[in-house]
């Protein structure tokens, strides 16, 4: 049993204090700040893999048709967007639970030197994006060595 001489609040505080700040930064992992106007409301799963002759990109969209999807190559990025609508077939209908995540996305994939941006795939089905993009002919050193004149 603990007397009120052993009880310390700063320590107390501190614990809190270390507790919260866990909080915020699982609670930030999963926010893309880097959206346009606004702070995106889901964030779909994505797998990335490097196959021989292409880096390959997986994201799961279910519930999506293909034209609520949105896919670019910008500078040295991959960018994926769009929007998930709630279905509603009727529009006094009441829901009492909503577990899925709705409104608009985005995810960001920084694209490494060897890929040919101008070489790339896309299949949509049975919502999985699948994105496919070639590396270049010769894969080149990723250390530059610049000579200092």
């Amino acid at each position: 049993m603990r007397s009120a001489g052993d009880w310390d609040p700063l320590k107390e505080l501190l614990t809190v204090q270390k507790r919260m700040n866990k909080l915020f930064e699982s609670a930030l992992e999963r926010t893309d700040f880097d959206a346009q106007d606004e702070v995106d409301t889901w964030t779909p799963v994505a797998d990335v893999y490097e196959s021989p002759d292409a880096l390959v990109l997986c994201l799961e969209l279910p519930g999506l048709e293909q034209e609520q999807i949105a896919l670019r190559v910008e500078a040295d990025e991959l960018i994926v967007s769009g929007e998930r609508l709630i279905d509603r077939e009727q529009p006094e209908e009441q829901f009492h639970r909503v577990e899925r995540a709705y409104g608009k996305f985005s995810r960001r994939f920084h694209l490494p030197s060897t890929v040919d941006r101008d070489n790339v795939e896309a299949t949509y089905r049975d919502g999985l994006l699948r994105v496919s993009l070639k590396h270049r002919g010769k894969k080149q050193d990723a250390t530059i060595h610049v000579a200092i004149r």
